[in-house]
């Protein structure tokens, strides 16, 4: 898990902070909006595609479709992708990524199973102008399954903004959207792995509404976007949409008082 600063170790190493961090969480009351080359007024444009591959698209759609800060896939996009293959150069699946992403001049995410040597993961691959930032697994798994969860949570630097990312299952877990916003995300892709009910959707405006973070919530045949005050601000089930995602951050002061972190005073 990638965090600035883990709060525990903060209060091991300083416990006269135990009494303010008890009683008392504070962020300046503001709000501002997120500017980024792709972005205007706060609207970072978007593109999804919830249906067809990756390449199909690249062929046959992408001159039709207008340029855009983030394009993303669902697991439509690219299938099971094998380390090994890749490592040895028989497949080329993220370097087709990688392409796309250069093509389009932004960032390119997309939903993948991958096998990294017999562990099957749930995963999703973001690239931006020509470069693979990196790959995040599924930090969760419901029940019994083949798929294994992953190591952790991180957010991508790139042009259109900080990006985090959840996979499959993650969307059901609001611990998993709170690390992302608190590592200063600007948005969220949920990537998912089946097709949505209305649960999966009513989790994902939690969460953006809960941590003060859009989710953009892309599976199988479905898109919605999720505002920071829980509203949807896009839902759809073409195969491809084009819209804007409103970037605001809100912060507001919280206070809470609980049973805990005795200290004896000397």
């Amino acid at each position: 898990m990638e965090t600035r600063l883990h709060a525990g170790f903060f209060l091991r190493r300083n416990p006269r902070a135990v009494e303010r961090a008890q009683s008392v969480t504070y962020f300046p009351a503001r709000k501002y909006t997120v500017n980024s080359e792709n972005a205007g007024c706060g609207d970072l444009k978007a593109c999804v595609v919830t249906g067809g591959s990756l390449n199909a698209f690249w062929a046959e759609k992408l001159e039709n479709t207008g340029k855009c800060g983030v394009l993303a896939f669902g697991f439509n996009g690219l299938g099971l992708v094998s380390y090994k293959s890749e490592l040895e150069g028989k497949t080329e699946i993220f370097h087709d990524v990688a392409g796309l992403s250069k093509a389009t001049g932004g960032v390119v995410i997309s939903g993948c199973d991958t096998d990294t040597y017999g562990v099957f993961r749930h995963s999703a691959v973001i690239a931006e102008k020509g470069r693979i930032l990196g790959v995040s697994d599924a930090a969760y798994s419901l029940d019994e399954s083949e798929f294994r969860a992953g190591g952790g949570f991180r957010v991508y630097d790139t042009g259109a903004g900080r990006i985090g990312l959840l996979v499959a299952d993650d969307v059901y877990f609001s611990e998993a959207a709170k690390v992302l916003s608190l590592s200063d995300a600007d948005f969220i892709v949920c990537v998912y792995n089946r097709p949505v009910s209305s649960m999966t959707e009513i989790m994902a405006r939690s969460s953006a509404f809960s941590c003060g973070v859009p989710v953009v919530l892309v599976a199988e045949q479905f898109v919605s976007a999720a505002g920071v005050s829980g509203e949807v601000m896009y839902s759809s089930r073409r195969d491809v949409n084009e819209f804007n995602v409103k970037l605001v951050k809100d912060y507001h002061k919280i206070s809470t008082r609980r049973r805990g972190f005795y200290f004896e005073q000397s």
